[in-house]
């Protein structure tokens, strides 16, 4: 069975590694294809499986939408269509999702809905109803359609579907206008909750436990026949995993004591950017500040999210004493074994809001956050979050301050904090509702198998003449500028601004150059006139003066010459006299 494996970009693959590799084992195909390059470098994954099962595994790009005219149009209509799902009182109580939905959208419809005495819910239900029928009636990129046909896989598992910048949704449409059995693979456990909708019923939709499928039901408006729980495969990896190091050799391998234990602060991703490395100062200053001598002298690792390693060049933490800032994307065997023997051997896990919460909990170690009041709108602020609390009593450790959490820091020195029956009822219902012993990859490489078996062909297309007329003048009139303005988003609006106040400095600039240079040049010729004026009088003078010495040497001639004739005619007088 050949399978096309779909992403944004290759990086996104480190999520289903188990998957990909029992596939192959399972003679399976499996070729892996993203729409854009990875900005952080995420290659090792792709070369090792390559690698591993040279004859089975493959990766290549799927077709670019760039071309499309009508993909930009769509992509404002679907970023419309996010906002106005957040707009729902479903939504009241997460105003980041929509203040950042709201950024993306285009100005036309932010500026309509903010319209006194327009946002009602009828006026967003009927808005919506409108730009669902004009996205369902885009039509499908060709080169897409041709690529599916060159491929022939006989099932596409896409895991990026909800991510708002790809094209995922419109490979989803192609696949199901070809007739191919589709599934879309839910990459994290955030993505069916504060993401963007499966607009395109698949056939299967692959998630992680109840949660997700209630988030599918009632959020997405999919079949519950469509859905299927298999577990979170993506933390199978770490449940059997043993240390590649003793403590010991851990810690002297990065730098800290180790007689002394250590804690585990993993960052977060948290756009827009909230400086996490603020937090974490006034974090560290007050465990440095604690009257208990272990927390004065523990060691402490801070592992920085891959989105944010810049945030962390500026930031000297030289003041506290034995603290590390290290840490690489776990994509690589080394990389991997880093990241484990840092969670397994630390003495407590903390973060703010993270998906490591939850591989920490699998190790067996406590997980500790605080709810600062600064970070609600990441954390309590958002849907997902709030799963890690409510789900089965709750995975992590609260504190409401940071006297509360260095409270419980030490309780997890002194053995008093009870984590470890909580943390499993979480993970028996969040990571493997089959069982802790069940793992996820197998139940997920059957459900694809049963995919492509079972798969009953249908295709869902929009012969409404209306909404396709709809699309064709939206297109067309795209290119003229100012519904093109009215298209654009805040940012983008604001990077246009900026393009054109660049635009008209260097034109200015340029304004500047050229009359600098006319003036140089005016000069030039003023000057070079200037000599040839001066040099006719200087030669002028000159010729003068040798015409006036030529004038006054002939005059002397002409003198000497009749003095001398005076001469010889007074000479011959005087001889004839004589005579």
């Amino acid at each position: 069975m050949k399978i096309l494996f779909s992403a944004l970009h290759f990086g996104l693959f480190k999520n289903f590694e188990s998957v990909i590799c029992l596939l192959a084992e399972r003679g399976h195909n499996v070729h892996l294809a993203a729409d854009v390059p990875d900005n952080l470098g995420n290659s090792d994954l792709i070369q090792a499986l390559t690698a591993r099962y040279p004859a089975n595994v493959t990766w290549g790009w799927i077709p670019s939408y760039l071309d499309e005219p009508w993909f930009p149009v769509a992509q404002k209509i679907r970023q419309g269509l996010d906002w106005l799902r957040f707009l729902d009182d479903r939504y009241r109580d997460f105003p980041k999702l929509r203040e950042r939905s709201e950024e993306r959208i285009p100005r036309a419809l932010r500026f309509f809905l903010h319209i006194p005495g327009i946002n009602f819910t009828w006026v967003r239900h009927f808005l919506s109803f409108i730009l669902k029928s004009i996205e369902r009636a885009m039509p499908s990129c060709t080169a897409m359609d041709e690529y599916l046909q060159t491929q022939c896989p006989d099932v596409v598992l896409l895991t990026s579907v909800t991510n708002s910048r790809s094209p995922q949704i419109d490979h989803l449409r192609s696949t199901r206008a070809a007739k191919i059995p589709t599934g879309v693979c839910v990459y994290s456990w955030d993505h069916l909750s504060s993401k963007s909708l499966i607009r395109v019923i698949p056939e299967t939709v692959f998630v992680w436990n109840e949660t997700q499928r209630n988030e599918a039901i009632e959020m997405h408006g999919l079949p519950d026949d469509r859905i299927v729980v298999t577990g979170a495969q993506c933390y199978d990896q770490w449940f059997d995993r043993e240390p590649s190091r003793t403590r010991q050799e851990f810690c002297v391998s990065i730098g800290l004591d180790p007689n002394k234990p250590f804690i585990l602060y993993l960052c977060s991703v948290l756009t827009p950017d909230p400086r996490e490395s603020r937090f974490v100062e006034r974090w560290l200053q007050a465990i440095r500040q604690d009257d208990d001598p272990i927390l004065r002298d523990v060691g402490i690792i801070i592992r920085p999210h891959p989105e944010r390693q810049d945030e962390w060049k500026s930031i000297d933490l030289s003041r506290f004493k034995n603290v590390v800032v290290t840490g690489k994307i776990p994509t690589n065997d080394q990389a991997k074994a880093d990241y484990f023997d840092a969670i397994v051997h630390s003495q407590a896990v903390v973060g703010l809001v993270t998906s490591a919460f939850l591989e920490a909990a699998i190790v067996g170690r406590p997980v500790l956050t605080i709810l600062d009041p600064e970070l609600w709108r990441h954390q309590e602020g958002m849907l997902h979050f709030r799963y890690l609390l409510e789900v089965e009593d709750g995975l992590l450790t609260v504190g409401r301050n940071l006297s509360e959490h260095i409270e419980q820091l030490m309780c997890t020195f002194d053995g008093q904090l009870l984590y470890r029956e909580r943390q499993q009822k979480f993970l028996k219902a969040f990571v493997r509702p089959g069982g802790m012993d069940c793992p996820a990859t197998p139940m997920f490489v059957k459900s694809v198998e049963k995919l492509a078996l079972n798969h009953v062909s249908s295709s869902s297309t929009v012969d409404a003449v209306l909404p396709k007329l709809a699309v064709n003048i939206l297109v067309w009139a795209a290119y003229f500028w100012p519904v093109r303005s009215f298209l654009m988003d805040v940012r983008e609006a604001a990077e246009n601004r900026d393009r054109k106040v660049r635009l008209r400095e260097s034109r200015r600039q340029h304004r500047r150059k050229w009359r600098k240079h006319r003036r140089r040049k005016f000069m030039m010729r003023v000057q070079s006139r200037l000599g040839r004026v001066q040099e006719l009088i200087k030669n002028s003078y000159v010729s003068k003066r040798k015409w006036r010495k030529h004038r006054r040497r002939k005059f002397i001639i002409r003198v000497q010459s009749r003095l001398g004739r005076v001469r010889a005619l007074f000479e011959d007088s005087h001889i004839n006299k004589q005579d």
